[in-house]
Parts: structure tokens; sequence; C-alpha cells
């Protein structure tokens, strides 16, 4: 391994976590300063928090069909019918995309249980499946478990509010491999389901003094693909996160954040093994709510990256970079509410590969009629992957955008149906990878128990 990157993952870890003992450090400390101070707000974490969460609770936990001593169970099944014109993600200029009509059945349990006065024990849990009624040989049946499914312990001590997660899921999409032919199109040799488990362990930690609010977070994730085609993913993590908040008044705050995972890959010594990376941003954040209407938050800093050689593996130079973002809120009315987002960082891709992302999102709401929502919604992204070992690859780029409209009805209170239109497009300059389009309608209705 590299003298240099190891010393430089030693120093650089230490300061990530540095930042999560320091709001137990230093806290005390402040605490003691401030406690002659007249508090700017009323705690976020503390106790006022944890009112919010169990009065949120009882309100969404009313309809629970059963409910037995402190223990509330809930029930939401859910189908969704989705019309795809290209499921296989086939290329424009290729044998043609296929199209299909996939039936999404899914059924959520939600179990809560009120510990004493704050503390709470919450438990999601989303099982469904994809079905495929044209392609059926792309059909596994397997379960797919919600990204929202969660397993969570809220414990609160004073101020200061501590929750403690397992969050897992299973999810599965359809990637197509490709040849290209001698005349030069593309030939959809195969059509491979990308299925993978992601697990979360961890949890986080809000401290309110009224002034400051400082949090930190930590999980450990294991990820893993169940195909060997893309077990080159395959990696255990740790994540962690820490901000300090300073309230300027109760409408402006400003503070420090940071952002430093560190990655371990499996498959070292393999063709298209990745090497194991330490990341960090670390920058100044500043939010406003201007009068009831705007709001805004915008942040920027140092955006850093290691690589190590594992076995054989040949190293990555490191990158020295930034990152920024904004975000702004504008309620134009009580029924119509815009949001426009702003993003440019380097991260860890959907591939494992290093990207750099430049992303500008807009959404809009329209809840002129009670019960009834109209989101529109948009996208741009423009990636650059670099520092890519996986298959000889060199720095590419790639483009995807993303639009469409959602209409959704609440009637009965118990039932929700919605109607989707989504497009997308993706298009990349290597030759060796196909570029696409997607027309997406989704029908899908939910009843709550």
């Amino acid at each position: 391994m590299n003298k240099n990157n190891l010393n430089r993952i030693r120093f650089f870890k230490g300061v990530g976590l540095s930042c999560v003992a320091g709001t137990f450090v230093f806290g005390p400390a402040a605490t003691a300063q401030l406690q002659a101070q007249v508090s700017r707000q009323r705690s976020t974490s503390g106790e006022a928090k944890a009112e919010s969460i169990l009065r949120g609770q009882t309100e969404t936990k009313e309809g629970h069909f059963l409910t037995w001593e402190k223990w509330n169970f809930g029930i939401r099944p859910r189908m969704d019918v989705e019309y795809n014109s290209n499921v296989r993600r086939s290329s424009r200029t290729g044998s043609g995309s296929k199209d299909d009509i996939i039936l999404r059945p899914e059924v959520k349990f939600d179990v809560y249980r009120a510990i004493s006065d704050f503390n709470s024990i919450d438990f999601t849990l989303g099982i469904g499946t994809d079905l495929y009624t044209k392609n059926t040989d792309i059909n596994t049946y397997a379960p797919i478990i919600s990204p929202d499914s969660e397993f969570a312990y809220h414990m609160f001590v004073g101020e200061t509010h501590i929750k403690l997660r397992e969050a897992f899921s299973y999810q599965e999409d359809i990637n197509s491999i490709y040849e290209v032919q001698s005349g030069g199109e593309f030939a959809d040799i195969e059509a491979v389901r990308f299925g993978r488990y992601d697990n979360k362990l961890g949890g986080e930690i809000d401290w309110d003094t009224g002034a400051f609010l400082f949090t930190g977070s930590f999980d450990w994730q294991w990820f893993h693909s169940n195909s060997s085609r893309y077990e080159y993913m395959d990696r255990n993590s740790g994540l962690f996160t820490q901000s300090a908040t300073y309230f300027i008044t109760p409408n402006i705050q400003t503070g420090l954040e940071f952002n430093d995972p560190v990655h371990f890959f499996s498959k070292h010594g393999k063709s298209n093994s990745i090497n194991d990376q330490f990341r960090l941003d670390v920058g100044p954040f500043f939010a406003m709510k201007m009068g009831p209407r705007l709001k805004f938050r915008v942040g920027g800093g140092y955006n850093y990256a290691t690589f190590f050689a594992n076995d054989n593996d040949p190293v990555t130079e490191d990158i020295n970079d930034w990152y920024a973002y904004g975000q702004a809120s504008y309620l134009f009315t009580p029924w119509l509410d815009n949001t426009l987002s702003v993003r440019r960082d380097n991260r860890l891709s959907w591939n494992s590969d290093n990207q750099e992302l430049i992303s500008i999102r807009d959404s809009i709401r329209l809840s002129l009629i009670r019960d009834f929502a109209i989101d529109i919604y948009g996208s741009v992204n423009f990636y650059k992957e670099t520092g890519i070992q996986y298959r000889n690859r060199n720095t590419e780029n790639a483009s995807y955008y993303a639009g469409g409209i959602r209409i959704a009805y609440t009637f009965l209170e118990k039932w929700e149906p919605s109607l989707r239109y989504t497009y997308y497009s993706y298009e990349r300059d290597n030759a060796a990878y196909s570029n696409y389009d997607v027309h997406q309608v989704t029908l899908g209705i939910q009843y709550t128990f």
C-alpha cells in the first residue's frame, strides 16, 4: 500500500471521527457558557422534537387497524401498473427497444410502540415484486424490499435526540449488455438483472443547546450484488456525517458540515476490482428563511478523495476539488410551491466509479383543491467519470435528463390513487455503451387500513 496514502487516510479519518467526538468533548463546556444566554429558539432535537414525533405518530397511527396495549400495527397495500417503453434500456440505434406492462404489487407494514413519554420504537417493512407481462424471461419473482424499510429506536435525554437504526433493502433493475456489430450498430445480447442488497446499521444524534445544534451520524453499510457481472461493487462502508449549526436568529443559521465516508471493496485482485477509498467534504453553509414564503440554503467547500492499492490493482490519483450547492423554496401562494436546487461535487457513482456531477433540479407542487396535488418535476445532470480502472476505461462524459408529472388524490381518508408520467434520456460519449430514452406511465392506488 502506498505509504503516503496510508498516512493520509489515517489523518483524515482522524479528522472526521474527531468531529463526532468533539460533539461530546466540547459540548458540555459550550452548554455551560450558554446557560446565561436566552435561547434563540425552541429545541429542535430534545423534548420539543420528541413531542412533534409523537404527535405525528399519533396522527398517522390513528387509522391503524390493530392496537394492542402500547403497540400499533398498520398495513398499506399498493398496486402500480406501469407502461415502460424501453424496459431493456436498448440503444436508439440498436435492435430496437422493447416495451412492457409491469405489475408492481407491494404491501408495507408499520409497527409503532411508545416506550415512555418520549422514547419510542418504529418499524417499517415494505415488500413487493416486479412482474413483466411481455418480457417474462426477465422475471425472477423475487421479493423486493423497499428502501424505506427500517427499524428505529428514538431516545430523548434532555435536549438530545438519539436515533438507533437498522435499515435494509433489496432492489432490482434491468441493465442490458451490448456488443458492436460489423455495421457499427448495437446488438442487445443479454439483459442482466442488477439485484443488490443494501444494509445499514448505525444511528444519529442531535444535541441542541438553543443557540447551537450539533449533529452526527454513523452507519456501517454492507452492499452486495447478486450478479457476478456486478460483484465488483460489493463493499463495506463506514458512512460518517457531522455538522455544527449556529442560530444567529430563529430564521438565520450558519455553520460547518462534514461528510467523510470510507469504502472497502471486496473483489481485490480481479480484473474489474476497485480501489478502497476515503472521501471528505468539508465546508461552511448558510440558511435563511425570509418571511413566510422564501427559504434557501447554500454551502460549499473542499472535496477530497484518496485511493489505496489492493493487491495488484493500480492506484487512482487523489482528487483535490471543490463542491457547492444551493436550494431555494418559494411559496407563491398557499397552493403553489416551487423548489430549485443546484449541486456540483465528486461522489461514488451507482457504478462505484468516481463521478464528477453537476445537477440542476426543479419541482413545482400545485394543491389548489383539498387532498389533490399535482407535482411537476425535471432535472438536468452532467456526469464525468474519472480515475476508472474497471475495463480499462478512461475519463468519460455522460448526460441524463428527466422530467414528468404526478397527480395524486386522497379520498375517503383511506384510498390514494395516483397517475405519473416520466421521461428520461441517457447519453454517453463512450461507443461501447448505449444511449437510450424511456417513457414511463404509471397508474397506482394505495389503501391504508
